[in-house]
């Protein structure tokens, strides 16, 4: 099994969010912890690769943000 992890601010105050992405099977595993609060997805190759390009389009975007 191969696992990343990616930590990340919360919304809340001093939140952060832990985000572990693993490969087990062929399938990859996305878990997400908010503490207490604990989500999972078991995505299928192209799921993930949905994944990815929906992360690098929002990127794309937050980049053009001008306030």
């Amino acid at each position: 099994m191969t696992r990343r992890k990616l930590v990340a601010k919360g919304r809340g105050h001093d939140a952060r969010v832990v985000v572990y992405v693993d490969v087990y099977r062929g399938k990859v595993c996305v878990t997400s912890f908010d503490c207490p609060s604990r989500a999972e997805a078991i995505l299928e190759p192209a799921q993930a690769d949905s994944l990815v390009d929906l992360i690098a389009q929002a990127a794309r975007e937050a980049r053009q943000y001008r306030p």
